[in-house]
């Protein structure tokens, strides 16, 4: 009893630490497009108007709303929604990790999860994503502890009532689990992989078609807890039209899937650099200094992580143990290869972090008992308790540069300040996506929104003998050789860059001009990405 009241006490303080963290770096400006629609979805819900955007987020925007008539601005209640989900998801990592690996574990995954640079800057984000890992997390915990209680040595040794008790409480454990990835569709609809591979292995296990409705009816009720208030608010007229629209256009054109970035070699480095370099803080060419001290201990955290699963017998035993967290991080692993803007966007990897955190700490704990007796062994035991301090370390020096680097405004936001500062102006500002941010934030500017080269080319000629200003994400090669074969010369007008660890579409957006007579200042050009806003 006295060991389980410390530790409910450390997971308190762990995460009354991380709410405390992540609160102290918030920021009350839209980054991008989607953030802006979230804060506009708090002022008023409208689905026509993409109050926020599909699939609306009718439960975290239920929440910032909640905060909202307690008083808070729009944007400072969607940032405590994403600090309060960032805290909680470093809880449930470390309960996570006790339930899989034990209490040395446990201790290993709140550390690491408490200090890691993309969860912490995740948190700070105006975003569903957070909140979104949030739920996965608890739901995979209440997953993994109803398995525990099947599994405990006391149980094989229980009296029958006892063990019917157990049995009690596991099933009301994976119910829980179930109607909460039902809510969490409502949370973070992209996130569904996990409510799918759970409902799909607690049924199996259970056995029957009667365990599959059952089970569909858990899930169902959360999901039911928010949709059905969704279509009594929404027309459903303009429900379906502008779901039909944005899901056509999320799959087909600006998505940034495996159909509109079809380059296995952009999906693949999407992988590495989105998971490595971000998700797990890993070194990389442009990435900080210090994380090249930090790569060996992660590199050898992952090894021993590994190397606990390594053989096919211990693997398999790993499944057969956890299986809805085996499962569904390889269905959501599988969905954001295909079906998610990771080449562009690595936050599509973050519900696979908390897992991944909780491998590293599972490998690190293996590394030796967790009870010493000899002097060796104790140095032994100390050794990855040490290996995990330094690299929590390391990333907690980055996460904190990177969080102060994330409280100044985006390139794209300080775009629309510099617009709204800048004076009234009659040339128009052509874009492909900053329009309605610059109607929002600017508006006394003409934004024009071009969705091709051609169309580009033909508003600049349009704009007369002053020229037109530009938003560097519309103006692709071929537009600007096409500009510049007609005569405009092309400049930065605007840019205020910062690292692609925190913003990884548009770290580099600027504002540029475009007059007639003259040639393209080449060596002030960007190089944006293509346009690809995943939902």
């Amino acid at each position: 009893m006295r060991e389980e009241r410390r530790d409910v006490v450390a997971l308190a303080a762990l995460t009354a630490a991380a709410l405390a963290s992540r609160l102290l770096f918030r920021i009350d400006h839209d980054e991008d497009i989607d953030a802006l629609r979230f804060a506009l979805g708090v002022e008023r819900f409208d689905v026509a108007a993409l109050r926020p955007h599909a699939p609306y987020y009718p439960v975290f925007i239920a929440a910032a709303k909640g905060l909202a008539l307690l008083g808070a601005a729009p944007r400072a209640a969607l940032a405590l929604v994403s600090a309060a989900a960032g805290a909680a998801t470093v809880a449930f990592t470390a309960l996570l990790a006790r339930a899989v690996a034990g209490r040395r574990a446990a201790v290993f995954a709140g550390v690491l999860a408490l200090a890691s640079p993309f969860l912490w800057l995740s948190s700070e984000k105006l975003l569903s994503d957070m909140a979104g890992a949030a739920v996965t997390t608890a739901a995979l915990w209440l997953c993994a502890r109803a398995r525990g209680l099947r599994r405990a040595p006391e149980a094989a040794l229980a009296a029958p009532p006892e063990i019917a008790a157990r049995e009690a409480r596991a099933a009301r454990s994976r119910t829980c689990a179930l109607v909460l990835l039902g809510v969490g569709l409502g949370v973070r609809l992209s996130y569904f992989p996990f409510a799918l591979a759970c409902l799909a292995v607690i049924a199996r296990s259970e056995g029957g078609r009667l365990a599959w409705l059952a089970r569909g009816r858990d899930l169902a009720t959360g999901a039911l807890a928010w949709l059905v208030p969704l279509v009594l608010i929404a027309t459903p007229r303009d429900l379906v039209a502008t779901t039909w629209v944005q899901g056509l256009g999320h799959f087909t054109r600006w998505g940034g899937t495996a159909i509109t970035v079809s380059s296995p070699a952009d999906r693949l480095h999407g992988v590495l650099w989105g998971i490595w370099a971000n998700g797990l803080g890993g070194a990389w060419p442009d990435a900080p200094a210090a994380r090249w001290l930090g790569a060996p201990i992660l590199i050898a955290l992952l090894a021993a992580a590994a190397l606990r699963v390594a053989p096919l017998r211990r693997a398999a035993r790993a499944a057969r143990d956890q299986p809805e967290l085996w499962a569904s991080a390889l269905a959501y692993f599988v969905w954001a290869l295909l079906g998610q803007n990771i080449a562009y966007k690595p936050r599509h990897w973050l519900p696979l972090v908390p897992p991944l955190l909780v491998a590293l700490a599972a490998g690190a704990a293996a590394l030796s008992p967790a009870t010493s007796a000899p002097r060796g062994r104790a140095l032994r035991s100390a050794a990855p308790a040490a290996l995990v301090a330094a690299l929590a370390a390391q990333w907690l020096a980055d996460a904190i540069a990177l969080a102060r680097e994330h409280q100044a405004p985006s390139p794209a936001a300080a775009i629309v300040g510099f617009l709204r500062d800048a004076g009234a102006e009659q040339r128009p500002v052509l874009t492909r996506d900053l329009d309605r941010m610059i109607q929002e934030g600017a508006p006394g500017r003409r934004p024009m929104r071009v969705r091709s080269d051609a169309e580009l080319v033909r508003a600049v000629e349009q704009a007369g003998p002053g020229g037109a200003l530009i938003t560097s994400e519309a103006l692709s090669p071929a537009a600007r050789d096409a500009l510049a074969g007609r005569g405009y010369a092309i400049s930065i007008r605007f840019a205020r860059p910062r690292s692609r660890y925190v913003d990884a579409l548009w770290s580099d957006l600027a504002l540029l001009e475009a007059l007639p007579g003259g040639s393209v200042v080449a060596r002030a050009l960007p190089r944006s990405p293509r346009s690809a806003l995943s939902r």
